[in-house]
């Protein structure tokens, strides 16, 4: 009766998991067919103009931001992990802080300061776009690359000292190739989020794929273009897709092959003390300090804009919104990674792994491939509904919440379902056999014995979540329905009328209501190797 039941659980299931995939496959398969349509004037336009402008300022900005937090995220967890120095524990977990400021936010920011003191450099350009998205994606590397430098074995490095490698050379020959598939992971997502980024980019005035496509969207109303863009650049970031998942592959190898003990932290004198922090605490300050100051300054003593109760409106609306969408996802995502789990040679699982490649996905992007499709079955449905009852139902789909939260799904099922199946993989197989060896079906050994070990991973992936939707902006702006406000779509809307001060209110609540989930995910993360 036990195996009946696994298998009745497991069949519907897999039915459920199954029409998931296909639902959030139609967007991908609408984008796909692009290529068969009729390439018009405005292609050719594009071609002769700008898409070499596009293309070379894109692949400069992820490759930018790439080589940037490579040297900010492993040179800080480099530091962090092999050296004792006054309020290390302290700085390792506050090197995380950057993930509550959204890059618009920053660059909103530094403009505004860079305004008011005149003799600074400008930043509106492609080197400042560079440093901006760089200075909050940083602690992708830095928590992937610690993590690694961490589980290296001290006897390697004791047996590399006494062969006379100084520790730069270990640095740069034995603990970089060692942890390079943590960083090259860490390094990818970063370059991800730069290919994916438009507030940055719209507010800095750097022409991209992500800026091309809203302005041919929007401003020519050629969906057919867009769309055809939206196509390449999406064959563009399935590149950086292949790189990371390979390279998440070699993560767990490379962890599994540490030996023996781990490192020591090493006392350093005074003087270098000051320089390790100094080296820090200058990421942190640039990513999170002052820009947290600043915008703290205008909302309390510049800003215009009141803190009243269509402010305060907004602000529910966001954390609603925010929620709600982070705990559907999350469930989501528990169901794709189990599946994966209970079956991991299905069919099924074939099309999740599909529909998990979202967060490498623009946001314009994901907007025309589910805006169109949405569109053209609500007009189906009330032109049916016309014809055949004289009663038209409106927008039911592409006009309300619904499309935005549907986005969202598609967007970030794969920030969720990564933090799960990490924590799946942690479980040994060897515990799910001993539990069905004491008779526990598939129902019991779900929510006794799996749901518990999972509790702080569907944590972590709710809060982790939740952080990326109170930033998000290119899906929020393009397809909230009308007359609903966000907190990042008010104040990208303010500093783009060139209102900085007065967008530091939505600002501000947007970097305070992430502030507290990277608490909570920096302690779970980092916070038992801290005791090291």
């Amino acid at each position: 009766m036990a195996i009946n039941n696994r298998g009745y659980l497991i069949l519907n299931l897999e039915r459920l998991a199954l029409a998931i995939a296909f639902i959030f496959m139609v967007p991908f398969f609408y984008l796909a067919s692009s290529v068969f349509f009729p390439f018009g004037d405005n292609w050719n336009h594009i071609i002769d103009t700008v898409l070499l402008d596009y293309f070379v300022n894109s692949l400069s900005l992820a490759v930018g931001v790439g080589f940037l937090t490579f040297i900010i995220g492993t040179s800080t967890a480099w530091l962090t992990s092999i050296y004792e120095f006054p309020y290390r524990k302290l700085i390792s977990w506050l090197l995380l802080m950057p993930l509550a400021m959204p890059a618009y936010i920053i660059a909103i920011t530094y403009v505004g300061i860079i305004d008011s003191f005149g003799f600074l450099p400008d930043i509106r350009n492609l080197f400042g776009g560079i440093i901006m998205i760089s200075l909050v994606t940083y602690p992708y590397v830095y928590i992937l690359a610690r993590g690694a430098f961490l589980e290296q074995s001290k006897e390697l490095f004791e047996n590399s000292q006494i062969l006379g490698a100084s520790q730069l050379q270990i640095f740069l020959k034995i603990s970089i190739p060692m942890a390079r598939p943590a960083i090259i992971l860490g390094v990818t997502l970063a370059a991800m989020e730069a290919l994916a980024d438009f507030g940055t980019v719209t507010f800095l005035g750097i022409p991209t794929f992500t800026t091309g496509i809203f302005r041919i969207w929007h401003g020519m109303n050629d969906t057919v273009t867009a769309t055809q863009m939206a196509t390449l650049l999406l064959s563009i970031v399935f590149i950086f897709v292949f790189i990371e998942q390979n390279s998440r592959k070699k993560v767990r190898y490379a962890e599994n092959i540490k030996t023996q003990s781990r490192l020591n932290y090493k006392i350093t004198s005074r003087k270098n003390n000051f320089l390790i922090i100094l080296l820090c605490v200058l990421p942190l300050t640039l990513g999170f300090i002052i820009p947290f100051f600043q915008l703290s300054y205008w909302s309390l003593f510049v800003s215009s804009e009141p803190w009243d109760s269509n402010f305060f409106n907004i602000v529910n609306d966001t954390l609603l919104l925010s929620f709600s969408a982070a705990l559907i996802i999350s469930s989501i995502a528990i169901l794709v990674t189990y599946m994966k789990r209970l079956r991991p040679n299905s069919v099924t699982n074939k099309f999740m792994q599909i529909i998990t490649l979202g967060y490498a996905i623009p946001g314009p992007v994901i907007a025309i491939a589910v805006m169109i499709p949405l569109a053209s079955f609500d007009n189906y449905l009330n032109q049916f509904l016309i014809n055949k009852f004289n009663f038209s139902v409106g927008l039911i789909f592409s006009g309300t919440i619904f499309i935005l939260i549907f986005a969202y799904c598609i967007r970030f099922l794969t920030v969720s379902s990564r933090t799960i199946r990490s924590g799946l993989e942690s479980i040994n197989i060897a515990t799910d056999d001993s539990a069905k060896s004491l008779g526990a079906n598939t129902t019991t050994l779900l929510t006794k014995i799996h749901f518990p070990m999972l509790k702080t991973y569907i944590l972590t992936s709710f809060l982790v979540v939740f952080i990326d939707l109170m930033k998000e902006l290119p899906l929020t702006q393009i397809l909230r329905p009308f007359n609903f406000n966000t907190l990042s779509v008010r104040a990208f809307e303010l500093a783009s009328d060139e209102k900085i001060a007065d967008a530091s209110n939505a600002a501000i609540m947007i970097v305070l209501a992430g502030i507290i989930p990277v608490i909570f995910i920096t302690k779970n993360i980092l916070g038992k190797r801290n005791k090291v």
